[in-house]
Order: C-alpha cells, then sequence, then structure tokens
C-alpha cells in the first residue's frame, strides 16, 4: 500500500508483462481506417463489415486485397486477426497486414508488429516487431511509437535504451496516447531517462487517467493518497481507485478495500472492503488473500468462516505472502473436516488456473 515509488519504478516492466493480453485487439478495425485509394470500391466491403455481416464483407474484399487496395488488406488481416465470421488465423492475419505493410500502411505495419511479438506467428521475432514498429513511428503512429519504446525499455529485441525510449513515449504522449503517458509518467517517477520529478509524473498520470488508462489511475491514486508529488487528497485518491479497480486492475481494488477499511476518503464499509478485496483476491492478488483471510477469520465484513479463512491464506502463502500471525491463530481451529474442505477448494482452484492458461 505505501510502495509508491517502487510501484511507480516497477511500472514499465509490468506493462511489459501484461502488453500482449491488452493488445489482443489492437488490430486496425476497418471501421477507423482512412480513405485510401480505391475507397468507392471497398464502399460494399465496409457497409457489410460495419453491419456485422463478416462473411459477406470477406468476400467483398478478397478480390481487392488481392489487386493491392490496402484497405482491403486491412479488412482481412481483422477479420482473420480477431476472428469475425470465421475462426480466428493469425498467421492469415499476419499474410494480409503484411502486403499493406510492404504498401507503407503505418497501422498495417503497426498490427503486423503487434503480431510479430505477442501472436505467436510462425516466423514471429521481437527483432522484426521492432523494425516494424521503428517503420510505423517514424510514420507518426503513436501506438507503434509507445510500443517500440516499451522495446528500448526493456531491451527487447534489440538495444537497450530508456532514452530513446522516454523520447518516444513523450511524442506519442503529445498526441494524447494515453499509454504514452502514462509509461512517461513512471519514468519521470523513477528518474530514468528523464529527470526524477514527481510533479511532472503525476501530471503524466492524471492526463493518462483522464482518458481511462487504469494503471495511470491507479498511480496518480497512491500519490494523492500520500500527498507525493501534488497535495494529499484521500477523497481523490478514493475515486482514483474505484475508477481502476472497476477496470479490473488488483492492485486498485486492494487500495480501494483498504481505503474502505479504514474509511480514507470515503466512509468506513467493512462490507465493501471485503467486497474489493474479494475482486483481486480472485485475480491472484497475494496482499488481497492475505487480508481477506484475516476478515473470515474475524468475521468481520463477511460472516466468520475459519475453512474460507485457510483456503485464502495458504492462496497468499503460494503468491509469497507470509503471515505468520494469521496462521498461529487459525492453526488451533484446524479440523480434518475443515483441511479436507480447503484442499478440494485448492484443487479446484488449481484446475481453473490450468484451463486459464492453456486457452491463453
Amino acid at each position: 500500500m505505501r510502495h509508491l515509488l517502487v510501484a511507480l519504478s516497477l511500472g514499465i516492466a509490468s506493462a511489459w508483462a501484461t502488453a500482449p493480453e491488452a493488445s489482443a485487439q489492437n488490430a486496425p478495425s476497418p471501421r477507423a481506417t482512412q480513405a485510401r485509394p480505391g475507397a468507392d470500391a471497398m464502399a460494399p466491403a465496409m457497409a457489410a463489415y460495419r453491419e456485422q455481416r463478416y462473411g459477406e464483407a470477406r468476400l467483398l474484399a478478397l478480390p481487392l486485397a488481392e489487386k493491392g487496395d490496402v484497405a482491403a488488406q486491412l479488412m482481412l488481416g481483422s477479420i482473420y486477426n480477431n476472428g469475425e465470421g470465421v475462426a480466428s488465423d493469425r498467421n492469415e492475419a499476419a499474410k494480409w497486414f503484411g502486403m499493406a505493410a510492404d504498401n507503407g500502411d503505418a497501422s498495417a505495419q503497426y498490427a503486423l508488429a503487434m503480431l510479430m511479438e505477442y501472436g505467436r506467428i510462425d516466423g514471429a521475432s521481437p527483432e522484426a516487431a521492432r523494425r516494424l514498429f521503428q517503420q510505423a513511428a517514424d510514420q507518426g503512429h503513436a501506438g507503434a511509437a509507445t510500443e517500440l519504446g516499451m522495446m528500448y525499455t526493456t531491451g527487447h529485441g534489440g538495444p537497450r535504451d530508456v532514452g530513446i525510449a522516454a523520447s518516444l513515449f513523450e511524442s506519442a504522449a503529445q498526441t494524447g496516447h494515453a499509454d504514452a503517458q502514462y509509461y512517461l509518467g513512471t519514468l519521470f517517477a523513477a528518474g530514468r531517462g528523464k529527470p526524477q520529478n514527481l510533479g511532472e509524473a503525476a501530471r503524466y498520470f492524471r492526463l493518462a487517467a483522464d482518458r481511462g488508462q487504469s494503471e495511470a489511475s491507479y498511480q496518480l491514486g497512491l500519490m494523492l493518497q500520500d500527498g507525493v508529488g501534488l497535495s494529499k487528497n484521500p477523497a481523490e485518491a478514493a475515486r482514483r481507485f474505484t475508477v481502476a479497480a472497476e477496470g479490473g486492475l488488483p492492485e486498485a481494488q486492494t487500495a480501494l478495500a483498504f481505503a474502505y477499511l479504514g474509511g480514507e476518503g470515503v466512509e468506513r464499509n467493512d462490507t465493501t472492503a471485503a467486497k474489493w478485496f474479494t475482486e483481486a483476491a480472485m485475480r491472484g492478488e497475494p496482499l488481497a488473500q492475505d487480508r481477506l483471510a484475516r476478515l473470515y477469520f474475524l468475521g468481520q465484513g463477511v460472516a466468520r468462516d475459519v475453512a474460507a479463512a485457510l483456503l485464502w491464506l495458504t492462496l497468499a502463502e503460494r503468491g509469497g505472502y507470509k503471515d505468520e500471525t494469521l496462521r498461529n491463530s487459525i492453526e488451533p481451529e484446524i479440523t480434518p473436516e475443515i483441511t479436507a474442505q480447503v484442499e478440494e477448494q485448492l484443487a479446484k482452484w488449481d484446475s481453473a488456473a490450468g484451463d486459464g492458461a492453456a486457452a491463453d
């Protein structure tokens, strides 16, 4: 809860780790494609696509794409990438994006780079992704500049240079790209690639948060909560945590739960605290799992349930969070029946986690 600067300094690394999931639908939508030569010929296909008649759109776009129409190529790439009216086929998507990319289209270069980096397509490589992101960024594509900045931050697919990353984030941030604003904020907060400036970090977090960037809302909430880089404001901190929590960010759900538990910026409510700890715990947040275990053991905000307390404590311990005080308090109340019940629940948890990993 209170490790603000540590959390900020790790922002880029955590963003890199979650980027593949977030980018699954980042292929350019034909609905957003700007007019290109042959737009009149593409009008029937575009109309079918907008009305979600994807099979018809695909058939209308195919002959045009084969003749080199970039808009048609982008449409086919999007259809196959997103599985619209067909089984999702990333290699087929890459083929059509590749044709449009070869024609110099920045959106296609970006989409193909995303597949190269995250899509596990044939022949994918981070080096190729970097080259494509660079080509698109050189044409002013903010998303590509942001992704390229992340690669320079981590050294993935080429040299590591946080200074170049900062420049890329800055150029994309100026266009209003929320992720770039957030990443630039993390660099200002940590003093990496930019002189440390918590005021600037807060400014960029606010810009990104106001555009719906959940991580930025969470980090801004931490700064408001502790009065770091801007004036302390627990009520606004809670509002920012709420936005990020409702967006599914487990760290923000945990922070919001603590706010309700302590009455910081909101009216104290143990039941609401338990709700948000549960949301974060279900997403695997060890701190939330531990605090939820405590609530179940104490019967605070929830009905007292030793089995539930033991379950969540065990999961927290698996995640590396140790709570010897709670463990020692629970041990005398554990019966063989409770042990069996918890082992059954853990088996279900592991099975669900395995199914989720297989789906990824």
